[in-house]
């Protein structure tokens, strides 16, 4: 198994057809979460059960495969090189629907990217909460 991309580490959970998957929670530790699958050149948004905690930034990292790059996605859904440092970090966008977040993580996968590892966190008063999946196009 590869190990998580960043000091942040693991997250999510079973990816439904409709390429959105049940809200997970994250932890201070990282919370490791089941592979998922997504149509060929379709979406994925991922759900996080946030619970009570106080949320202040959110924040989603990509990694393909075939590469050690880790991408961080902006508010406005671009991808930018992230370097590893925890305070570089940008905030990405994710709605609130009562106690979850969910992230809109791409309507089609980043260009010549069909497998990756995705890293979704948020920033509380206590500190960073974390998780990663792996996700990868499904053979249809």
């Amino acid at each position: 198994m590869r190990r998580p991309f960043i000091a942040l580490a693991p997250l999510l959970a079973a990816l439904a057809a409709s390429g959105s998957f049940a809200a997970e929670r994250l932890s201070a530790g990282g919370a490791a979460l089941p592979s998922v699958t997504f149509a060929p050149g379709g979406a994925l948004e991922a759900r996080v059960d946030a619970g009570g905690d106080e949320v202040l930034s959110v924040h989603a990292l990509l990694r393909p495969a075939s590469s050690n790059q880790v991408w961080m996605r902006d508010r406005d859904g671009f991808w930018t090189e992230w370097n590893g440092d925890r305070a570089a970090l940008i905030p990405a966008a994710a709605r609130r629907e009562g106690s979850e977040l969910v992230f809109k993580l791409f309507t089609a996968p980043p260009s010549g990217v069909s497998s990756m590892t995705i890293t979704l966190a948020y920033r509380t008063p206590e500190g960073l909460k974390y998780g990663w999946f792996e996700a990868a196009e499904r053979n249809e």
